[in-house]
């Protein structure tokens, strides 16, 4: 076979494997089958982060859909329902101890095929949003929070919000790109309202110019 018989071949068997690729759907499902089978032996605590809620199954869409109104409103339905509050009923707690949280990556990692242990998880805010202001070592994923508490206020009202927007970001920003650390259990209500206080009590760092 000469070079352009060659070619000819080799451009026929391309248009024929992409004719036959798999549709969307069945994308997704390949994909979703091989992330559920890529890590053989692995502990249930580390394999069951790859099987997706039905929140999440929805905000899997792929390319460039929308969530319809009816699937969004199932979505913030499903995590406000979600949410636990602290048992004190206390949704600020001690701003000293957030400031350790905010900066904190501990906990949830994978070592030796093992996750890592720890007593608590951390909440590393510090990777997707600047917070204290003399700290350069921040992410920007997330806006900036410098001030936050400054600008808000801390009235019942601000604390609930921020309470449940770290708890779960989904119940005002459905499909958001920022992690359900209360609902998926990374972080415990208590160490939520650690956060909370960190980035609205005056005296936190957050809120000093």
């Amino acid at each position: 076979m000469n070079r352009h018989l060659a070619l000819i071949a080799a451009l026929a068997t391309v248009v024929v494997g992409c004719a036959s690729f798999p549709d969307a759907e069945s994308t997704r499902a390949l994909g979703e089958q091989a992330v559920a089978t890529g890590y053989p032996g692995m502990p249930p605590v580390l394999t069951q982060r790859a099987a997706q809620d039905a929140e999440q199954n929805v905000c899997s869409k792929i390319g460039d859909a929308k969530l319809t109104s009816e699937e969004a409103a199932r979505v913030v339905a499903a995590s406000r329902a979600s949410i636990k509050y602290p048992s004190s009923g206390k949704l600020a707690g001690d701003w000293k101890v957030g400031a350790k949280l905010v900066a904190s990556g501990a906990g949830m990692r994978v070592r030796g095929g093992r996750v890592e242990k720890a007593k608590e998880n951390g909440a590393l805010c510090i990777n997707c949003h600047a917070l204290d202001p003399r700290e350069v070592n921040v992410g920007n994923l997330g806006p900036s929070l410098t001030g936050y508490g400054a600008q808000r206020g801390a009235t019942d009202a601000t604390v609930k919000y921020t309470y449940e927007k770290i708890y779960n970001a989904w119940t005002y920003f459905p499909c958001s790109n920022m992690p359900r650390l209360g609902a998926k259990g990374y972080l415990t209500p208590e160490q939520i309202a650690h956060v909370v206080a960190y980035l609205v009590d005056p005296q936190s760092p957050v809120n000093k110019k």
